[in-house]
């Protein structure tokens, strides 16, 4: 994958952690500022979405054939001044050609939630709400 196909991937991939946290949460977070932080001792916040893009991509692609196979990117809560608060963590796997990643989804990234962003207002344990992650393509069906 070359590198300008790869920074759509990772803005697509930001839009659809948003996404994947809305539908856990039952609330909208289409207009919510963002900052990002990499989990490493003396990473510094990045503010914005095109900002974090480009600190993603600067993480994980190497070059079109060396991309980081596995990176957790985690809405961690929602901060004091109502910012989403995204969190990174690269695995420490040898960079490879662009694929199928852990998550059985193309790409490296996995995404997840923090406590801080489960609501209760969603019941995320029923078929229904797992078919519709699917259906969005948000989670992989394993039995599909």
């Amino acid at each position: 994958m070359h590198l300008e196909d790869f920074i759509k991937f990772v803005d697509k991939t930001i839009d659809e952690l948003i996404l994947y946290a809305q539908m856990h949460a039952g609330k909208d977070y289409t207009d919510y500022e963002l900052e990002f932080l990499w989990q490493i001792y003396g990473s510094k916040i990045v503010d914005g979405k095109e900002n974090i893009v480009y600190e993603i991509t600067d993480q994980v692609f190497i070059s079109p054939d060396k991309i980081y196979p596995c990176v957790n990117l985690i809405i961690e809560q929602l901060t004091p001044e109502k910012r989403l608060r995204i969190l990174g963590r690269r695995a420490g796997y040898e960079p490879r050609e662009f694929g199928i990643g852990w998550s059985n989804r193309p790409g490296p990234f996995i995404y997840g939630l923090g406590k801080g962003m489960l609501t209760g207002l969603v019941d995320t344990n029923t078929l229904a709400f797992r078919k519709k992650l699917i259906d969005l393509g948000l989670l992989f069906d394993k039995q599909a």
